[in-house]
């Protein structure tokens, strides 16, 4: 009996453990990392939203359809590097990070930057402003 109690178990719970170690997508398309991105305030998930769509989804897809995702990206990189965590509440939750930290996030957000300078004669206006209000930023928190 005791040697049949291992057999049982893992015949009542070990499919069920073996079905939850498949990994979660956090989006299904570039246009649903987008969404999502959209949907929250935190700047360290909206990242990883946008960049998995990036990283995930982007063959194939236009320029100009990709460099909205790289202006909020950014954006969101720069804010997050100067301590804002996107929380929102009583009280707003703002962060200190190591020079390192902060200049590793800067330097991500200057990419994002260059291949949006790059592309500049794809974005609209309002996306153009947007990217002259990211230089600003930038070069504040440098």
């Amino acid at each position: 009996m005791k040697h049949f109690l291992p057999i049982v178990f893992f015949v009542l719970y070990g499919n069920t453990l073996l079905s939850e170690s498949k990994p979660k997508t956090l989006c299904n398309s570039l246009e649903d990392c987008g969404k999502k991105a959209e949907l929250t305030e935190i700047h360290r998930k909206k990242i990883s939203l946008l960049t998995f769509g990036i990283n995930e989804y982007s063959q194939g897809v236009l320029i100009q359809n990709l460099l909205p995702m790289y202006l909020k990206r950014a954006k969101s990189i720069i804010l997050e590097a100067n301590g804002e965590t996107g929380y929102k509440g009583e009280i707003t939750l703002k962060v200190s990070h190591k020079p390192e930290y902060k200049q590793t996030q800067l330097k991500k957000a200057e990419e994002d930057i260059q291949f949006l300078n790059s592309n500049q004669n794809l974005l609209s206006k309002e996306d153009h402003l947007e990217l002259l209000n990211l230089k600003t930023l930038f070069e504040q928190s440098k």
